[in-house]
């Protein structure tokens, strides 16, 4: 089999001006002997591409912010940001990074902005998770005495606006620390619960250490300086059995 020629010199310059002008048309000229019409078409396509993942993953956002400064952002991003994954599906995460490393707000941007377009990536982020639900579980278990097992992908966060609740109805929030726990459940679908700060501790403790529940329950009130008595502990409890009905606990398996 001959082996290919290697690319010339103006070959590989060429290739360079060709996708600066793809990521920045107004700064990078047309490379020479390109039709710039055959050009058009290609600045089109990649940027509608990554602009298509970003409207589909953050539509509140976009409706929030307006369709000329989503645009300018969206621009901005394909620009200026260089994404450490090939994969589009990835395209959202590379996009929060940039908001959090690079982004520049302009006076009107919501200070909730970032927040906001977390909470919007959560859905696909738990949609696509590779977790797992554990084969080991009995979905009548004391959750007392047995190690509570979680749907997949559980996680909490705890945002300093309700980013739950706004829409392009209610686009001025007041500030307000909230917490919220995403899953999927057994049919797949992503949920969210909103909670409290303690009960995301008590998520936490549980999914990071081999904790019956209520060796968890007992552990977080001693941390959090409250006193072991009867009411606390049952009111724990209860939390766990609550967590079992809305399908966030699937049950659990011997300690």
């Amino acid at each position: 089999m001959a082996q290919a020629e290697p690319l010339s010199q103006k070959h590989i310059q060429t290739q360079h001006e060709f996708a600066a002008h793809i990521r920045a048309p107004h700064k990078h000229p047309i490379p020479d002997d390109v039709d710039p019409r055959r050009m058009k078409v290609y600045n089109d396509l990649f940027f509608n591409n990554v602009s298509g993942f970003l409207d589909g993953t953050f539509p509140v956002c976009a409706e929030i912010i307006g369709a000329k400064r989503w645009t300018e952002i969206a621009r901005d991003f394909f620009e200026s940001h260089h994404c450490q994954t090939p994969y589009f599906l990835e395209i959202p995460q590379e996009f929060l990074n940039y908001l959090e490393q690079e982004f520049q707000a302009q006076p009107g941007d919501p200070d909730y902005f970032y927040e906001l377009a977390h909470y919007e990536w959560l859905e696909l982020a738990i949609d696509v998770s590779d977790d797992e639900i554990s084969a080991e579980i009995d979905a009548n278990a004391d959750l007392a005495s047995a190690i509570p097992l979680f749907a997949a992908a559980a996680q909490g966060f705890v945002y300093q606006y309700p980013v739950h609740r706004i829409s392009g109805v209610n686009t001025n929030p007041e500030p307000q620390q909230t917490a919220l726990i995403v899953f999927r459940d057994r049919q797949d679908h992503v949920r969210f619960i909103e909670t409290n700060l303690m009960t995301i501790h008590l998520l936490i403790k549980l999914k990071s250490e081999e904790l019956t529940g209520l060796q968890a329950v007992e552990q977080l009130l001693q941390e959090s300086g409250m006193e072991l008595s009867e009411v606390a502990v049952q009111g724990g409890l209860s939390i766990l059995e609550e967590w079992r009905q809305q399908g966030l606990i699937l049950g659990g398996r011997a300690a």
